[in-house]
């Protein structure tokens, strides 16, 4: 497990700016639900949407930004599964 925090508004409404996650390094196999990602550099936390062969399909809850998809049956390394969003924490 790690906690680490949410910058940017990809996610804004489900997961904002400022935000702490904790993320599960346990569960990388993709499913449906919230996980971060190592795009290239970068960690994104997006929600997953499994799709019939082998696809994901990656989303932001924010719709300025596009839905892409990662295809898991030729992985590449610029792309991996870091964990599962498990938990979050908001100041009010």
């Amino acid at each position: 497990l790690s906690v680490i925090s949410v910058k940017g508004d990809s996610m804004e409404g489900v997961l904002n700016d400022g935000d702490t996650i904790l993320i599960n390094h346990g569960q990388t196999t993709p499913r449906d639900g919230l996980y971060v990602l190592r795009l290239n550099e970068n960690l994104l936390v997006k929600r997953l949407q499994l799709i019939p062969g082998g696809i994901v399909n990656v989303i932001s809850a924010n719709e300025a930004y596009p839905t892409f998809e990662i295809d898991f049956k030729n992985p590449t390394d610029d792309v991996a599964i870091i964990g599962r969003v498990e938990w979050f924490g908001r100041s009010i």
